[in-house]
């Protein structure tokens, strides 16, 4: 879930809300002519048939002029702007926009992989090492993520596709961040990491959505709480879990672990 920078300004100037560049009528227009698809689908694309026609010519045009709108910004997405822009500054310029992102999502991977090498399930304690690592990677990841769009911005290289190309890592560094409460939490093969994985790849999935029909990416709850601060906050509290003895704190419960009480 994620701080989308792809577009046309200048690498340190914040967004600004645009209208969308969409040529259809409307979400309520029923010709199929609104997203671009022969057939209008809420969840489930139909079968494009034999022709592999999916996309109408006006879905086409619809793409190539595709401009990504963010939402509000909070606090700390204005707080650490200045830190971004920096860091991207010191990017070679030949470095494509897409390179700086799949640095981010290999972190991602090397994250994922390390996790499932010592506890393919999430269930069983894995080197604090390896926590330490992941709580990195996730801040690493998400750091990279915010530069990327800078990136493309500085070399006059923002695209559609770059936006395509970055939220495509995205949704899969989701498998990255619920591995990695996995990894601390040792829930894997319970409710709680149904429950955990459900919750984030919904919510990924529904910010889409409503990109979808309103043209603005929401990455914030009313400017107070959004991506930033859950993914560095993720991040903070890996790091700090690697510093804790995670089986009492996660799989015990507290009659085992706190002393009995002097009375009754």
């Amino acid at each position: 879930v994620n701080r989308k920078k792809k577009t046309t300004m200048a690498p340190d100037a914040p967004e600004t809300k645009k209208q969308g560049t969409g040529t259809g009528t409307g979400p309520n227009d029923t010709s199929g002519s609104y997203d671009g698809t022969h057939v209008h689908a809420w969840f489930l694309e139909p079968s494009p048939g034999s022709n592999h026609a999916v996309l109408t010519p006006a879905g086409l045009e619809n793409i190539a002029h595709h401009r990504y709108v963010p939402g509000d910004y909070t606090v700390l997405d204005n707080l650490l702007n200045p830190m971004w822009t920096y860091l991207t500054s010191l990017l070679p310029l030949w470095l494509a926009p897409n390179a700086v992102t799949t640095m981010g999502g290999l972190h991602c991977g090397l994250s994922y992989a390390v996790l499932w090498m010592y506890s393919p399930n999430f269930d069983v304690v894995v080197p604090d090492w390896v926590v330490l690592l992941s709580g990195y990677c996730t801040i690493a990841y998400y750091t990279l993520d915010c530069m990327d769009g800078k990136q493309a911005r500085r070399t006059g290289a923002s695209s559609p596709l770059g936006q395509l190309f970055d939220h495509g890592f995205d949704c899969i560094c989701n498998m990255a961040h619920c591995a990695a409460t996995g990894g601390y939490t040792m829930c894997g093969g319970t409710r709680w990491f149904l429950i955990l994985q459900a919750t984030l790849q919904f919510s990924f999935f529904m910010a889409q959505w409503e990109e979808y029909y309103t043209h603005v990416l929401p990455h914030s709850a009313g400017g107070i709480i959004g991506v930033t601060e859950v993914n560095y906050g993720l991040g903070v509290l890996t790091i700090a879990m690697s510093f804790v003895d995670r089986e009492p704190f996660w799989t015990r419960p507290l009659s085992a672990v706190l002393p009995p009480p002097p009375f009754r």
